[in-house]
Parts: structure tokens; C-alpha cells; sequence
């Protein structure tokens, strides 16, 4: 609905709290807005809040009305203050129509946690409505909700924070530096929270920096939402290595090391791959519009015979994965057994129930001999994401066959 104000005018507007992600104050109680008179026959609306990593002083802060994550002349932006604090001048009811969005400046915007300007560029914001408070955990929520229009802003939250492990006592639009007056517990898992935060702002940075160099040097403008969705989506796939250093954290007593933990992420992502043929299979998904959005691969989650082990000669290749695959690229040669003879054949069969793939030789393999397996690329799942890469594994065979039993005389 578009908003129309005139001279000595303003509308009230009826805004759903509930059931969308795309606006709502949905409980922020830290959000802060004041209607001021500028002495004239106008009125204008100050939005208040904190931006953090750690806090961040010189960030450029923006109501993003055209969403383009790009500051445009004539949108309401400040600079942050010290502890992170900006004020926005903005129209009566813009707070809750339009995100906030942050721009990080590498060698510009100081991080209060360490005193010193940041390594590199990234961009944060938060949903309309919770303008409060806008951390690199409120911008994964943003991005989910964008990815899937049909989320709530509770279920949004909710799959971030049970992907990253934080407990469901915090609320994630709270400002973890200061979350108020709580209990000993409670301050400590909001710690969490910020370590959290740390993180995944050092991986947007390093991720963004990547795919700005494989475009090229820069991700263009009407790049910046793809490049948002490739860099969160990074970041959730990996979210299980975060999980498990907080959970140490809250039952070893292990203190979540930053850097460590950022540079473990990394290594685990292709950076190579970060590149314009990415970014078209994302513009592809888009404009397929499906009502879950999934750009990941299938997920390889057990395998027999296991990679350097050893099988008996009458082994059977066996796969598990964690989502349904797509049948129509199940074909003959998905899977296959190399030995000392070269290709061995066989059957091959899938079993859609237990999303298990089986290859089953035709002949025993030959003993004290090494097999390989590979998988092919091709294999997807069913919106159609393919493996990143060949699954390639071997194992050594023994030979554990009993001779036929003697004749009874």
C-alpha cells in the first residue's frame, strides 16, 4: 500500500504484526521513534537504535526505500556514532515499511570490540519495524525472510537461532551488548549471541571481498541481493561448526575463539566457485519463485564400503542423503566401480523411502585389490541443486569367502 502525506495530514496506517515478515515491530522493545514539529506545517519522524558487531562508529546507516541495499540520494541516512548509535529523520510510518540497511567501510567503520577499522566492506539490516537494533544476526533473519516470503518474522528468527545454536531465551532484535537488566544465565547466553554475531560478520566480510574479486572487483548494484542470499546461505550451511563451539562453550566451559573459529568456516567453503555463474543460478531460483528456497546440494550422509576401509569381495556400494534426490537424473552410470580390470558393472537401484542410492556388482570383486567409487556431479536433488563436485572415495577388498562344504561320504 502506498502512503500519500499532505500539508497538516497524517495517516494512520493498520500494519500486520503476525503473520509477515515484511514489517511488524514484533515485540522489539528496544526500538525507539519520536514525531517531532520542525516549526513549520510538516512533521517528521526520528528513528533511534544501536548497529554492532561489536558497536560500529562510522557506518553509514540508510532507510533502504527502494530496497536496494544501496544508499540512494535522498533516502534518510546518518553516520553511527560512538556505541554504535545513529538517528534517522524519516516520514510518519516509513519506520515501519522500509528496512534499515548498514554499510560497513573496510579501513573506515571501527569495530568497538577491538578499537580498530574493520578488514573489510559488508552489509547489515534488519526487517522494517525493528529498527532498534541491527547486527549481523538480525540480517541473517532479514535475508530468510526475503528467501521465504511465506516466513514469519518468528519462524525466521527461530531458524536462526536453532541453526546457530543460541538459546531460545534470547531474542535476537535485543542488542546482545546490552540486553538490560537480566540474570547472571541470561547475560551469559546474550554473550553468546555476540560472539555469534562476530563471526558471522568476519565471514560476510572475507565471503563479499571473494565474490567481489572473482566478479571481477565489484558486485554490482543490481548484484547486492543476489550477493546477499550467496553470503547468508554460506553462513547457514556452515552454522553447525558455530553451534558446536557455543555449545562447548556452555556445557566445557570451552571460550568460542573469533578468529579460529572464522578461518575453520572458510576453509570449508568453495571460494573459488563465488563467481558470475553463481550468481545466475541464484537470478534462475528467483525467478522460479518456489515456495522454499533451497540452493544447497544434497548432503552426503553415509556411506558403505567407508573411504579406506576394507570390504569384503561380495561388498554393495551404498549412499544415504538427507534430502529427496531427483529421479530424472538417476541413470545408469550415477555411480561407478573402477578396479584393477577397470569398470566393473552392475545394478543399480534407488530407494526414494530411505533416499538411499545402492550399486550392486554383477561378479565378486577381486581380493586384496583397491576399488574406487565416484558419483557423478549430475546427481541433484529435487529442486534441482547439484552436487558441487564428483563424491569420490576408495576402499581395499579382503577375501572372507568360505570354500563350499566336502561332500558327505
Amino acid at each position: 500500500m502506498k502512503r500519500f502525506l499532505k500539508i497538516n495530514i497524517i495517516l494512520l496506517a493498520i500494519l500486520s504484526l503476525l503473520s509477515a515478515c515484511s514489517g511488524g515491530g514484533g515485540g522489539d522493545t528496544s526500538n525507539s521513534s519520536r514525531t517531532v514539529d520542525d516549526g513549520n506545517s510538516s512533521t517528521a519522524t526520528t528513528l533511534s537504535g544501536t548497529v554492532a558487531d561489536g558497536y560500529l562508529v562510522d557506518a553509514w546507516v540508510f532507510l533502504d526505500r527502494n530496497q536496494n541495499r544501496i544508499y540512494d540520494n535522498g533516502e534518510p541516512m546518518a553516520q553511527s556514532t560512538a556505541g554504535g548509535v545513529y538517528t534517522l529523520e524519516v516520514n510518519p510510518g516509513e519506520g515501519e515499511l522500509y528496512p534499515v540497511v548498514v554499510q560497513v567501510f573496510a579501513g573506515q567503520t571501527v569495530d568497538e570490540d577491538t578499537g580498530i577499522a574493520v578488514a573489510n566492506s559488508y552489509l547489515l539490516e534488519t526487517l522494517p519495524g525493528h529498527w532498534g537494533f541491527v547486527s549481523p544476526l538480525t540480517t541473517l533473519i532479514k535475508l530468510e525472510c526475503d528467501k521465504n516470503p511465506s516466513f514469519s518474522v518468528q519462524q525466521a528468527e527461530i531458524a536462526v537461532r536453532s541453526q546457530l545454536g543460541i538459546a531460545d531465551s534470547v531474542s535476537l532484535f535485543t542488542d546482545y551488548l546490552a540486553p538490560g537488566t537480566v540474570d547472571a544465565d541470561l547475560l551469559a547466553e546474550y554473550g553468546r549471541a555476540h560472539r555469534a554475531g562476530q563471526v558471522v560478520a568476519n565471514i560476510m566480510g572475507s565471503l563479499r571481498v571473494s565474490l567481489s574479486e572473482n566478479l571481477g572487483g565489484q558486485i554490482a548494484d543490481t548484484e547486492q541481493l543476489l550477493a546477499a542470499f550467496i553470503v547468508s546461505d554460506r553462513i547457514l550451511w556452515q552454522a553447525p561448526l558455530i553451534k558446536l563451539a557455543l555449545d562447548n562453550e556452555r556445557n566445557l566451559e570451552e571460550m568460542v575463539d573469533i578468529e579460529t573459529l572464522t578461518d575453520d568456516i572458510l576453509e570449508t567453503v568453495d571460494i573459488i566457485g563465488l563467481n558470475a555463474n553463481l550468481l545466475v543460478l541464484y537470478q534462475q531460483r528467483l525467478e522460479q519463485n518456489y515456495e522454499i528456497w533451497d540452493m544447497r546440494p544434497p548432503q552426503l550422509l553415509s556411506q558403505t564400503p567407508l573411504a579406506d576401509d576394507s570390504a569384503p569381495v561380495d561388498a554393495i556400494i551404498s549412499l544415504s542423503f538427507d534430502e529427496p534426490l531427483d529421479e530424472t537424473l538417476l541413470m545408469s552410470g550415477i555411480i561407478e566401480l573402477e578396479g584393477p580390470n577397470g569398470l566393473v558393472s552392475g545394478n543399480f537401484d534407488y530407494d526414494a523411502e530411505q533416499i538411499r542410492l545402492t550399486f550392486t556388482p554383477s561378479q565378486l570383486l577381486i581380493p586384496f585389490s583397491n576399488y574406487q567409487v565416484t558419483v557423478n556431479e549430475m546427481l541433484a536433488d529435487a529442486l534441482g541443486n547439484p552436487l558441487a563436485a564428483d563424491i569420490t572415495w576408495a576402499f581395499t577388498t579382503i577375501f572372507d569367502q568360505l570354500p563350499p562344504a566336502l561332500p558327505d561320504f
